[in-house]
């Protein structure tokens, strides 16, 4: 499916583009207040400060909306993921758990940093499918920055399938104690330090067997 191309709609001229980012700015805010979709364009144009009709004449309806405004905040969201993880600086010989832990740590920071808006997303995706379309390519963005930085572990080959089950182990455990599409629970009473920790023991752990039972002859 192709994804839809926010640049596109984007207005030429000053005025009406500082129309359209409010009203993409409103609809974004609502999104995070009420933690759903649960507003109307009017709540959006007394929020932006943007008439109704200006409002339709950029969009369809607020599904359309809600679509742009959500490609523009995945598009940052990957912005910020690629930033945090190019940014580590591994040490020259880095233990498994040593590069596991900072693989870890930042997508806890990605998801952490942007679980109020991802939240209603993430409910609307079950129904929506340029939504989901769009958030399953911000997911890749994520899973292959945590893949990237394992791969730096110098002493081994680690399997790809290995390192992708182990991302999506920790984005499970991340996204359900974040209330990610579900309930905040599943990691009990710990706080995020041993979140983190327990995540990046597992995770070296799982991959370091894997290692060594393939270099078996």
């Amino acid at each position: 499916m192709t994804l839809p191309d926010t640049k596109s709609r984007e207005p030429k001229q000053a005025r009406s583009r500082q129309s359209f980012e409010k009203t993409i700015e409103a609809a974004l805010a609502l999104l995070q207040e009420r933690g759903s979709d649960e507003f109307t364009l009017a709540d959006v144009s007394g929020l932006s400060g943007v008439s109704i009709g200006s409002i339709y004449a950029r969009f369809q309806s607020k599904d359309e909306l809600i679509r742009v405004a959500h490609g523009r905040k995945m598009d940052d969201i990957d912005a910020v993921s690629n930033h945090l993880f190019e940014s580590l600086s591994i040490s020259p010989d880095p233990g498994l758990e040593s590069v596991a832990q900072a693989a870890v740590d930042r997508t806890i920071e990605v998801l952490r940093r942007y679980a109020d808006i991802l939240r209603p997303f993430m409910l609307r995706a079950t129904q929506d499918e340029t939504i989901s379309s769009r958030g399953a390519a911000s997911h890749a963005v994520l899973a292959k920055n945590f893949s990237d930085v394992l791969n730096q572990w110098p002493e081994g080959f680690l399997h790809e399938t290995d390192v992708d089950w182990s991302f999506n182990v920790v984005y499970s455990v991340v996204a359900r104690r974040l209330g990610l599409g579900s309930t905040m629970e599943g990691s009990g009473n710990f706080d995020w330090p041993q979140i983190a920790e327990k995540l990046a023991g597992m995770v070296a752990s799982y991959l370091l067997a894997g290692n060594q039972h393939s270099a078996r002859p």
